[in-house]
């Protein structure tokens, strides 16, 4: 028995001893595991980020082309090359700073007018320069005291803020005389890790030659194959191709969630930025010597007809310069002309803003009313029939208001052609319920109510609504205040609220389409790309005529609304007459004058003015194009909006007749008349 004890209590203390073994052996994998995950982990993953760009590299991708309506190239890529800097963890400071020294001498730093080389670089670069180039000096800015503190809450970024708020203006002009390295320096730290950063676009050819022969001395620095877009008519439309840039931070995470690289350059602005789906390209790959080639972005139809573009452009120049009555602050006029059955927009000038075509407003004075007469004979508020006599008004609770002259009796017909305020503002009180001249008072609920109803009715032509552009935004104007009454007859004949350029011709078009309100476009089309760019490619989406909305008005009436507007142009006594004597085509319009107080810049006083506007549309019987023209902050009243509509139009049906290709900007520039 007691033999039997004894080899039992060996037992246990094997397996106890084996027990221990293992225990020793897997703290020590557990250790080992510890020790490269939290200590070794950035260097294995730095790592395996070199080791995975080295055996694949992307090969950016040209964007797609835009073409007028015409097919006529645009926008175009031109073959650019791009220095690009890689940055790494593992490099120091020094090494950083030493390549950006060699970089210096070897390329040149383009500046845009009336910029220095000092504005191109924000404050934070020259105080991270600074801290850079003075360690020891960067850490006595802070205390032993505040450094303990930083240490025991690790808080690394503590210490550097407090470096960056003591570091003087003195130490920062100190840095005036390498400004050029702190810059490229700049661009190199401003990319991230392990990915390139292009630090200059469009080396010229001795630059990428000098660099080429020093790549071995300047790790991390390469030369880049690039597309650089190629704006061929950016004087004639100079704003709405948009731009493209680097990626907005605030818009990162999308970008990244949607396939795009930290580096890559997107559409920032309005067309560019709209279409960015459809003209980014698809990038080629190289995997260990094998490449795999991309593919330039879907091209854009354009709706603009460049050559009219660039003839209205001359027009409006023209005429400006032509005219005998001053502008109160800077000169400008904007025309916008559509198809009023599709809403493609054919051209949108502006004299010195073109995106003051969507991004502006004004008092568009009597281009409105034939909407306010539309909206009295669909309320009731005034019959065909009805016949007011214009003389002027002197209304409790309202400025005095008269037209341009006493007409006498007026109806619809009348108060059109020749642009009674008269009688528009017998519209409005009606609509209010409100009789002149009895002892009357307003009602506050009925007015306001009629400042509702004559807003519902002008929307539908799309004033003081979005267009519905396909840009990435557009203003809607501005609504006035509904709390006086007598601002209600001044909105019924174009003196209160305001509008767009853009909201203007979608109105006009919306007469001259018999009530339906088209959705304006920029953009008819998308094209596959075609290796051969002076074809367009197969159609990849063809962009149909939207209907927005039906006018809730009878068509009889916008029947006799139109008709009023062709007297406008036919009438002797219609207020275009003169400026459309003689057209080979007939035209109908509609004439507008805002008397408006301008804040001038010059003096910062407040001076009286004039906008003038124009609307028409031609042929009268089958429309097919629109002009909406504003000439804005006048000393005084003039005829030239309805000159330039006139000549616009000319324009429109010469070229019908007789196309043209647009004239290069070199020729525009030789022979004077690219629009500036």
């Amino acid at each position: 028995m007691g033999k039997t004890k004894s080899g039992n209590r060996h037992v246990p203390f094997r397996l106890n001893l084996l027990f221990f073994a293992v225990f020793l052996l897997f703290s020590l994998l557990i250790f080992r595991l510890g020790y490269i995950q939290i200590v070794q982990g950035d260097q294995f993953e730095s790592n395996l980020e070199e080791s995975s760009a080295e055996q694949q590299a992307r090969i950016d991708a040209p964007r797609g082309l835009m073409y007028d309506r015409n097919g006529n190239i645009v926008v175009d890529n031109e073959l650019a090359l791009s220095l690009t800097y890689t940055n790494k963890q593992s490099v120091s400071t020094d090494e950083r700073l030493e390549i950006a020294d060699a970089l210096v001498d070897l390329i040149s730093i383009e500046t845009d007018d009336n910029e220095t080389l000092n504005d191109k670089i924000d404050k934070r670069t020259k105080q991270d320069y600074w801290i850079a180039t003075h360690p020891e000096e960067a850490k006595n800015l802070v205390t032993a005291k505040e450094q303990a503190q930083a240490e025991e809450d690790e808080d690394e970024n503590a210490l550097y803020n407090l470096q960056l708020s003591r570091i003087s203006e003195e130490q920062l002009s100190s840095l005036n005389s390498e400004l050029k390295k702190v810059y490229i320096w700049g661009q190199m730290v401003s990319g991230y890790y392990d990915t390139p950063y292009r630090i200059k676009k469009d080396l010229s050819r001795n630059e990428a030659h000098q660099i080429s022969e020093r790549l071995d001395a300047l790790p991390g620095v390469n030369i880049l194959r690039d597309a650089q877009r190629q704006y061929l008519y950016d004087d004639a439309f100079p704003d709405y191709f948009g731009n493209i840039g680097s990626i907005p931070r605030e818009q990162l995470d999308q970008y990244l969630a949607e396939g795009y690289a930290r580096t890559d350059e997107v559409g920032t602005s309005f067309l560019e930025q709209q279409y960015e789906n459809d003209l980014r390209g698809k990038k080629g790959t190289v995997t260990n010597g094998n490449t795999s080639n991309g593919r330039r972005g879907n091209d854009l139809v354009l709706s603009i007809d460049m050559a009219l573009q660039q003839q209205v452009n001359t027009i409006v120049q023209e005429e400006l310069n032509s005219m005998s009555t001053g502008f109160i602050n800077n000169p400008n006029a904007y025309i916008v002309m559509m198809e009023p059955e599709t809403g493609e927009i054919l051209t949108t000038s502006g004299y010195q803003d073109q995106l003051g075509i969507t991004s502006k407003s004004y008092e568009m004075g009597s281009t409105v009313k034939p909407a306010t007469v539309m909206t009295g004979l669909e309320t009731g508020a005034v019959t065909p029939q009805t016949t007011i006599v214009d003389r002027p008004l002197d209304l409790a609770g309202a400025e005095p208001i008269s037209s341009v002259y006493n007409m006498g009796p007026v109806n619809y017909y009348d108060a059109i052609v020749q642009s009674s305020n008269i009688y528009m503002s017998y519209v409005a009180m009606n609509m209010a319920g409100y009789s002149p001249g009895t002892g009357q008072s307003w009602s506050s609920s009925n007015y306001k109510q009629a400042y509702a109803t004559l807003r519902y009715y002008y929307s539908q032509f799309g004033l003081g609504a979005e267009t519905g552009i396909d840009l990435p935004s557009e203003s809607t104007g501005i609504t006035g205040p509904t709390n006086t009454p007598g601002r209600l007859l001044y909105l019924s004949f174009g003196q209160f609220d305001t509008y767009t350029p853009l909201q203007l011709g979608q109105y006009v078009s919306t007469i001259a389409n018999d009530g339906y309100r088209m959705q304006p476009r920029l953009v008819k089309g998308i094209r596959q790309p075609n290796p051969d760019k002076q074809e367009l490619g197969a159609v990849k989406k063809q962009f149909e005529p939207n209907i927005m909305n039906k006018l809730d008005i009878n068509n009889s009436y916008i029947d006799r609304v139109q008709e009023a507007m062709r007297g406008v142009v036919s009438q002797s006594r219609g207020s275009a007459h003169s400026e459309f004597n003689g057209a080979d085509y007939a035209a109908a319009g509609k004439t507008g004058t805002a008397e408006v107080t301008i804040r001038q810049q010059s003096t910062g006083n407040s001076v009286d003015g004039i906008n003038q506007a124009f609307i028409s549309y031609a042929p009268y019987d089958n429309p097919e194009v629109t002009a909406a023209v504003v000439v804005p902050g006048l000393y005084e009243s003039s005829n030239v909006a309805k000159v330039i509509g006139r000549r616009a139009l000319d324009a429109y049906f010469n070229l019908k007749e007789n196309p043209q290709a647009p004239e290069s900007e070199e020729t525009q520039e030789e022979s004077g008349t690219n629009g500036e």
